[in-house]
């Protein structure tokens, strides 16, 4: 398993030793999530590792596994990357990790051993469907976003974790120069941290094909925004949908998600954090996946406006598939209708003040003018 230990020792100097003056200083509590994370991480890791060796044992034929077509989802954060990629998910020709899959068992023979384990559950009465259904709704309550849950579809940029690559090490460690090259993926991170984030990558995502008798994969990520070149480069037939929002809602969303995260695993003394830093990795990767994937055969690159999405999920879907040349099961048909209706009652709950957040409307207008320009193009 490939690593990245230069960022693991500085994430460690930042979590322990400049903290001060950051949202993720120093206390009691923060101290303790330091400690946990760095002592459970590595035997999670060795779990892993255990089981990727037991795969190539086992298993040997899922490294010949292709990965055809793959699709995937960018956008920046709180653009409604989640809603169609849930949407693309109920398609039974595709699939995408679920949360257990992402966490527990990366591995084939993880998800054979969980399995396992499940049959013998059922057998004795189904005693894990109360242990099951209690996790689902104390991370429920904490998802302050979208629905999360164990069988529920999730980022598999998740799986950078695990060879501590990724952006999202902002959310556990608020340290904005700590993650700064991230925000620049394809620009500023060394050709040989990307050729290993893509090896790893590649064999995690033949692990999930093979354990799903070679489904279509759907990847979404908005940390896979500043990387889609990288992206194409590994997987030169892929394709991707690029979805777009107004940076009104996007903005405050993202702060919002950003601040939870931070008042979740530390005890920062401002009620909102890293505005700075949502708006400059949102300026990049509202420009740069379009500039780059506006390049790729039409058959390769779709943009969504959210506002589309929602108002006609059916459509949209319909005009993503038409587009990337995927037939449209009755099945999956029947759904995309059901799922329409339900988009008509959708409203959203969440209200922001960007007064507290220490913005203005104004501000957010001018520095993000070009997105109106963009989709113009």
């Amino acid at each position: 398993m490939r690593f990245n230990f230069r960022l693991y020792l500085k994430t460690i100097k930042f979590a322990f030793f400049e903290s001060e003056g950051t949202p993720a200083k120093l206390s009691p509590k923060r101290f303790f999530i330091n400690l946990f994370i760095f002592l459970f991480w590595p035997a999670w890791m060795l779990s892993m590792r255990i089981a990727y060796l037991f795969d190539n044992l086992f298993y040997p034929d899922h490294q010949d596994q292709d990965i055809k077509e793959p699709v995937f989802i960018v956008g920046n954060f709180r653009s409604g990357t989640t809603f169609l990629h849930r949407l693309l998910t109920k398609d039974l020709h595709s699939t995408s990790f679920t949360s257990w899959e992402l966490y527990l068992a990366p591995s084939v023979i993880g998800r054979k051993f969980y399995h396992w384990l499940m049959k013998i559950n059922r057998a004795v009465g189904n005693p894990a469907r109360w242990v099951i259904g209690l996790f689902n709704r104390i991370v429920e309550k904490e998802a302050y976003m979208h629905k999360i849950g164990l069988n529920e579809a999730e980022e598999d940029g998740q799986v950078f974790f695990q060879i501590w690559s990724s952006f999202h090490l902002l959310a556990f460690f608020p340290f904005p120069k700590l993650i700064k090259e991230y925000i620049y993926y394809d620009d500023q991170i060394p050709e040989e941290v990307k050729e290993r984030d893509m090896q790893y990558y590649s064999e995690i995502i033949k692990k999930h094909i093979y354990a799903h008798d070679g489904k279509r994969y759907i990847s979404k990520n908005p940390s896979h925004s500043p990387k889609v070149k990288t992206l194409h480069r590994q997987f030169p037939d892929a394709k991707f949908i690029n979805i777009v929002r107004n940076p009104l809602q996007v903005i405050p969303s993202s702060i919002s998600l950003f601040s939870k995260h931070c008042h979740t695993y530390g005890n920062p003394e401002n009620e909102y954090n890293l505005q700075e830093t949502v708006i400059e990795h949102s300026k990049h990767w509202y420009l740069y996946p379009h500039q780059y994937l506006k390049t790729l055969p039409s058959n390769q690159y779709v943009r969504v406006l959210y506002k589309d999405l929602v108002a006609d999920p059916e459509g949209t879907i319909r005009d993503i598939y038409s587009r990337f040349n995927f037939e449209i099961s009755p099945k999956f048909a029947e759904i995309l209708r059901a799922e329409a209706e339900k988009a008509k009652s959708f409203k959203s709950e969440h209200r922001y003040s960007l007064r507290k957040m220490g913005l203005s409307k104004k501000r957010i207008e001018r520095e993000f003018q070009f997105v109106n320009r963009q989709l113009k193009s």
